[in-house]
């Protein structure tokens, strides 16, 4: 088998293969129904857009992978190994002497068209998160990226690993030196034995994206390949915007070294605390301790303690550590080895990113997708139901019309014309209420939500957040800013469950009076979101302990860290509003549904006693119109259930994956 048949066998690859293809059907199937929701109109048009915006989502969706740990525990090697070895060179630099200086987000190519976009280090001086510099593109260089000639790509990727000579005062602004008056004595003149006296030696580049035509890439991963944990102390967002969004981290320790104390502090402040993400843990190069002079028993035996060891030490099974050799892996790769590939351990770690983290994200998504589909479902399901109940009533008094005298349907019309008028006084004044009902949303469940309330929260806890110079006080004033988010969050919980009940008498009202289908709407849950808050709350308080070192070094840390948590704090609240006022929408909408239904049903039935009033020979012709609306609707309920049931089997199917 060649080596590219080998590659394109990967479990990883198969797996990834197989969770895109399930995505694509998903995705078909959300568009599907989406048609299906607007072409039977019985829901409001929000929920279509739902549909249509989930798709979106799902379409665009990947697996992120960021591999963390040291420097020198060989990160960049394993990638090119896992990932890249079908090049049949290394793709990252990761040579003696070489390693990657900044974060790299590697993704699949737009249109195919590989390149390299690199941000200057220069932009830390900017208040302004990673995450929306990448939406500004005259921020980036942009190199081409030549995949078919291996000199220039290895020429192109080599800026990933570029430093550059600057003066201290420079290297002070943008945050990489300590201030003067915290530098110690002896090293107040720095002297960099590559730059001179009073220069430093920086990368060149904050953060890299590189676009790449490759299957792995195009199946729907995303490899972050971080520059060595101790950046995080000096770049907050690399902490908040690569591993907190990753689904996966894969944690690097040295096989020759072990657990050190860096490794266990980085575990267990950043890694281990996630619940969201899965972590595999790997023992690399563990071809340091392969020795011609000894029995393969006892290396055996010796890996299997280092497995040991640092699972005690980390405080997890043995089966979540994996001993590997990146650089063995490769060579075995590109030779085609299938012994030595198999001796260093890659093999091990392929099955277990398939059997492991692929079936983790099947599992996310499922469940990002199962609410609004099977309520969407269900929904249209209870409201074909209701009109088929209606309809049969109808039948039943039709038929029952037969078979009393032409004197009692004067009657039945008076009756039914005294219903509508009352029905539409009812209805009018129901109207004049909403008014209140959209004041009291308002009042009660938007205004504590507002976004200009929380920017003065914001501005508050900055300038607040600026004044502390204690690690203690910077704690404090996370938690206090948290403690005045959850207040809001809790006026709104309490605003809403005033809104639904105010909502809820009103047309309980109606619906007693005229036998008006229960009002289905699903209440807003602000309960689920208000626990959201308060992970996010003890996270960041964990984080505002760690940045004692941002607090002794440069004030702009400690601000760069606080607009972090303060905008993802904000867009959360905002979002919540946002999702808050489709609620009010959507059940505003639903209720008008009802209505209206039930006032174009009860005319229907007066047109239809009236025309009997005046023959009692359309009694038969009335039957045969109801029998048809009928069969109408059952088309439609099968056509729902026809169309509906691919895509409620593929959230039930468990995600095999590839042995």
């Amino acid at each position: 088998m060649s080596l590219e048949q080998s590659i394109t066998r990967s479990p990883i690859l198969e797996g990834l293969s197989a969770l895109n293809r399930w995505r694509q059907d998903l995705v078909s199937g959300l568009h599907e129904m989406a048609a299906l929701t607007a072409d039977l109109g019985l829901l409001p048009s929000g929920t279509m857009l739902q549909l249509e915006t989930l798709a979106y989502d799902t379409e665009q969706d990947s697996l992120r992978i960021a591999f963390v740990g040291e420097f020198s525990r060989g990160k960049t090697e394993l990638i090119n190994a896992l990932f890249f070895s079908d090049m049949g060179q290394r793709l990252l630099p990761s040579s003696s002497g070489q390693t990657t200086m900044c974060p790299v987000e590697i993704r699949g190519a737009p249109q195919g068209r590989p390149g390299l976009q690199l941000l200057p280090i220069a932009s830390r001086s900017l208040d302004v998160s990673i995450e929306k510099l990448k939406k500004a593109g005259s921020a980036w260089r942009k190199f081409p990226l030549s995949v078919a000639d291996k000199k220039e790509r290895s020429e192109s990727l080599a800026h990933l690993t570029e430093t550059v000579c600057v003066a201290v005062e420079d290297a002070r602004r943008i945050g990489l030196c300590p201030p003067l008056n915290r530098t110690p004595k002896n090293r107040e003149r720095t002297v960099c034995p590559s730059c001179g006296l009073g220069k430093v030696l920086i990368p060149r580049w904050r953060h890299a994206i590189l676009y790449l035509a490759h299957p792995v890439l195009d199946a729907g991963l995303t490899v972050l390949d971080t520059p060595g944990l101790n950046a995080i102390g000096a770049e907050p967002e690399l902490t908040f915007s690569m591993l907190a969004d990753a689904d996966a981290i894969v944690f690097l320790l040295g096989a020759d070294t072990g657990v050190t104390q860096s490794d266990l502090m980085i575990w267990d402040q950043y890694l281990m605390r996630n619940a969201h993400q899965k972590q595999i843990v790997l023992l690399n190069k563990i071809d340091t301790l392969w020795d011609e002079l000894r029995e393969e028993d006892d290396i055996q035996q010796e890996i299997t303690q280092q497995v040991a060891n640092t699972a005690t030490r980390l405080r997890i099974s043995p089966d979540q550590v994996i001993p590997v050799s990146g650089q063995k892996g490769l060579v075995a790769r590109i030779r085609q080895d299938a012994e030595l590939l198999e001796r260093s351990g890659l093999a091990a770690l392929e099955r277990s990113i398939a059997e492991v983290l692929l079936p983790a994200r099947h599992e996310t998504i499922k469940e990002k997708c199962r609410m609004l589909i099977e309520r969407a479902v269900l929904d249209q399901k209870n409201m074909l139901q209701d009109q088929r109940h209606r309809l049969l009533a109808q039948m039943d008094s039709v038929q029952s019309l037969k078979d009393r005298t032409a004197e009692k349907i004067p009657k039945l019309v008076a009756q039914h014309q005294i219903l509508l008028k009352n029905f539409e006084q009812d209805r009018q004044a129901f109207e004049e209420k909403k008014a209140r009902f959209r004041q009291a949303v308002e009042e009660l469940l938007l205004i504590p939500l507002a976004p200009n309330t929380f920017d003065l929260v914001i501005s508050n806890a900055k300038a607040e957040m600026l004044s502390a110079w204690t690690t203690a006080g910077i704690v404090e004033r996370f938690r206090q800013f948290f403690s005045e988010a959850v207040a809001h969050f809790d006026r709104a919980l309490e605003g809403a469950q005033q809104v639904s009940a105010m909502v809820a008498e009103e047309y309980q009202a109606l619906q007693k009076r005229y036998r008006l289908p229960p009002l289905r709407a699903v209440p807003y849950a602000m309960m689920p979101r208000r626990a959201e808050l308060m992970d996010m709350s003890e996270s960041y308080e964990r984080f505002g302990m760690m940045l004692e070192i941002a607090v002794n070094t440069q004030s702009s840390v400690v601000r760069k860290a606080f607009l972090t948590v303060a905008g993802r704090t904000r867009d959360f609240v905002v979002e919540t509003r946002r999702e808050a006022e489709n609620w009010v929408d959507e059940i505003m909408a639903v209720m008008n549904q009802q209505l209206q239904l039930f006032h174009q049903n009860a005319e229907e039935e007066l047109n239809s006693l009236q025309s009997i009033a005046t023959t009692m020979g359309n009694i038969d012709t009335r039957v045969q119109q109801l029998e048809q609306s009928l069969a109408e609707i059952q088309e439609q309920s099968d056509r729902l259930d026809r169309q509906s049931a691919p895509l409620l089997s593929l959230l039930r199917a468990p995600f095999r994956p590839v042995r």
